[in-house]
């Protein structure tokens, strides 16, 4: 057997057994690593020593066995290998079993095959369906977004519930924005890939623990008629894979037979992704009302935002089930007739600029407080894009500024300029900084149209109609050449990100 603080080794040799689990893999490498404070090390051993030659029938998780473990008649929670009682151990295996695949098992024996001898299939085999997939690369769904919509489709079931004495239907209702999930919940696991990505930005963060799932049409689908319902997500991947399943979680804390197969999902390392750092110049009079943490994710990240006041499991007080979870979008970008996500107001630059295979991802956020001067510039303050030019310098020396590589730092002020200056963004070409206006009305696509001026490194406007670069009203269009440039501006921040 592995070394018990050998993390990585032991889920390995799990894995080879049949025992898998449901939990962030970053959690559970920290749980193996902690015998003192946990019992995960020692069940794991002598799981593994129990199961010598053999492995399940199908996959138990790790964390389910735990639970049952712990929540068994004494609430034993063994600190030593020799305390862990091989009788509980059995019956949480079964229980998580029988609750994961529906099933009535009463004989741990009877969910043993010799290693040798190939898995069956899972319950059922639901295959996940990937926007914007471009083609398969050893198993590898590869993508031409960095958030791509994943569906799959399932059939709700019965569930054995405690409170009810009996089995009950799993329902989901869908109103709106809006969805509840009755006796249990459902969740899409995302692992693997470069690093958590929490509710806000956080650096190189490309993938979302325990994604949020929901019905892709209104209406309601019950357990009790075996409805198939299409449940969909969205969710952050970068270039190295994140392995993504559908997990559906019965009353008592296990998961019902519908769980999906997993995905392995990664971006085509064709299309280039831009980091972009923003920052929110506000002072006592001049709030930047709408341009918050949430609404730049929706912005750049068309991952939906569910806040804690939308967001609640119930759970029955006397056998401690889960009877429903409930869930609403606060931010979720709108995809319009022409294909844009559009958000406040906005339209997301990934809309314009994608089509040049390029893709902009948030990676740091930050409020600044400063004067009312560096917000809103007064008339005859010198050059009109000084206040700019400073809030740019003060946003480099800031101490959360991303500076050991490149990123394009966007600045947001009630105005950029004194007030008879038109300009509703500037771009500081040579700095890779774009100011925008978010006092003003007209936005759409004026930080795809400043960035463009990085991108040209010009200052220089196109005449053609309905083009990005044109001014008056910047369009959604780009040029064969616009696109070739886009695509070597971008080729300087293919370092900043983790690769296979």
């Amino acid at each position: 057997m592995p070394n018990d603080t050998d993390s990585e080794a032991v889920i390995l040799a799990l894995d080879k057994v049949g025992v898998d689990f449901s939990i962030p893999k970053s959690a559970l490498v920290d749980f193996l690593g902690n015998a003192e404070f946990t019992p995960y090390p020692h069940i794991a051993g002598s799981l593994l020593k129990r199961l010598n030659g053999r492995k399940l029938e199908r996959p138990v998780f790790l964390d389910v066995i735990v639970f049952n473990y712990e929540h068994s008649p004494g609430n034993p929670s063994p600190r030593r290998l020799e305390d862990v009682d091989l009788t509980i151990l059995e019956a949480a295996v079964l229980e998580g079993f029988n609750n994961r695949y529906a099933r009535e098992e009463n004989n741990f024996q009877s969910l043993l095959k010799p290693l040798d001898v190939p898995q069956p299939p899972p319950f059922q085999t639901l295959a996940l369906v990937v926007e914007g997939t471009v083609g398969v690369q050893d198993g590898v769904t590869l993508v031409d977004t960095d958030n791509p919509q994943v569906e799959v489709k399932t059939n709700l079931i019965k569930v054995q519930a405690e409170w009810a004495n009996g089995m009950v239907p799993q329902e989901v209702v869908r109103t709106g924005n809006g969805w509840r999930f009755t006796n249990g919940d459902n969740r899409l696991s995302v692992s693997g890939g470069e690093a958590e990505a929490g509710p806000r930005p956080v650096r190189a963060g490309s993938l979302s623990e325990g994604a949020y799932a929901w019905p892709a049409a209104a209406g309601t689908f019950s357990g009790e008629i075996g409805a198939e319902v299409r449940l969909l997500s969205r969710i952050r991947v970068g270039y190295r894979p994140v392995d993504v399943k559908l997990l559906v979680e019965a009353p008592k804390n296990g998961f019902a037979a519908n769980t999906g197969e997993t995905a392995r999902i990664a971006l085509d390392p064709q299309v280039l992704l831009v980091p972009v750092e923003v920052a929110r110049f506000f002072s006592d009079q001049m709030p930047v009302s709408n341009v918050t943490a949430a609404s730049q994710m929706a912005l750049w990240d068309q991952v939906p935002i569910v806040s804690a006041t939308t967001n609640f499991r119930s759970i029955e007080s006397g056998t401690r089930e889960l009877r429903f979870a409930e869930r609403a979008w606060d931010y979720w970008p709108t995809l319009d007739d022409e294909g844009l996500y559009t958000h406040l107001g906005w339209v997301s630059p990934d809309s314009i600029w994608g089509k040049a295979r390029i893709r902009f991802r948030l990676v740091n956020y930050l409020d600044i407080k400063t004067d009312n001067e560096h917000v809103a510039p007064s008339p005859g303050e010198g050059a009109d894009d000084r206040r700019l030019r400073e809030n740019n310098d003060a946003l480099s020396g800031h101490p959360q500024h991303i500076s050991d590589k490149p990123v394009v730092k966007v600045i947001f002020m009630h105005r950029i300029a004194p007030p008879a200056a038109p300009q509703v963004g500037q771009a500081l070409v040579g700095s890779r900084c774009v100011g925008i206006a978010a006092g003003l009305s007209d936005k759409f696509a004026t930080i795809a149209h400043e960035i463009g001026h990085l991108i040209t490194n010009s200052q220089a406007h196109s005449t053609l109609p309905d083009n990005v670069m044109n001014d008056p009203g910047p369009g959604i269009k780009i040029t064969d050449d616009q696109i070739q440039k886009a695509r070597a501006w971008a080729q300087g921040f293919a370092d900043f990100w983790p690769r296979p």
